[in-house]
């Protein structure tokens, strides 16, 4: 009997030992997680071929697509996307390239950001932290590099059709060889 009593008294205190680690545990870190921050829709190594009329109008590939539609309807890209525009006659007339895009409701509005580079026809290459791209129209309120084969131009924003066939630098702060703008990134 003295056995078992103390068998007991161990057994209480162990579970009451238990009880009282569990107070500052994490549980309550659990309820600040909800499924609303989680994807409804998660796509691993995907490549999307949009057409019109059977004519190829974009490509876009990426490693990793987040699609929310929950309360509002947006698509992230994680880890970055690989886009590539065409022209009516099926002919590659831009190219983007980022490590993380974000589309709105609709695909109406989207955001590119981390090393944003989106090259034209005319051998142009627009380089920016964080593009938006919104009723056909290329926006940018980040400082912006245009490289193109004998320049680099420097600006504080940017607007341009959706192609990148033109642009309007705003607040223009400098203009550089493409050479030296070329070695200085190498550099780094």
């Amino acid at each position: 009997m003295f056995m078992n009593r103390k068998m007991q008294y161990i057994i209480v205190l162990i579970g009451g030992s238990l009880m009282l680690s569990c107070q500052g545990s994490d549980l309550t870190k659990m309820d600040t997680v909800s499924q609303k921050a989680q994807p409804d829709e998660v796509s691993r190594d995907v490549k999307l071929t949009y057409s019109d009329s059977g004519r190829v109008k974009r490509i876009l590939t990426a490693s990793l697509i987040h699609k929310y539609t929950t309360d509002t309807n947006y698509t992230v890209f994680p880890e970055g996307l690989h886009a590539q525009f065409f022209n009516s006659n099926g002919k590659l007339a831009t190219e983007l390239i980022c490590g993380y895009g974000l589309t709105g409701t609709n695909n109406d509005e989207l955001i590119f950001r981390k090393n944003v580079q989106i090259k034209n026809q005319k051998n142009e290459t627009l380089l920016s932290e964080e593009i938006y791209l919104k009723d056909s129209t290329i926006y940018s309120d980040s400082t912006v590099y245009i490289l193109t084969p004998s320049i680099t131009l420097r600006g504080t924003s940017l607007v341009a059709p959706r192609d990148f066939s033109s642009y309007k630098l705003r607040n223009p702060v400098g203009v550089a060889r493409t050479e030296a703008f070329d070695k200085d990134i190498n550099k780094k």
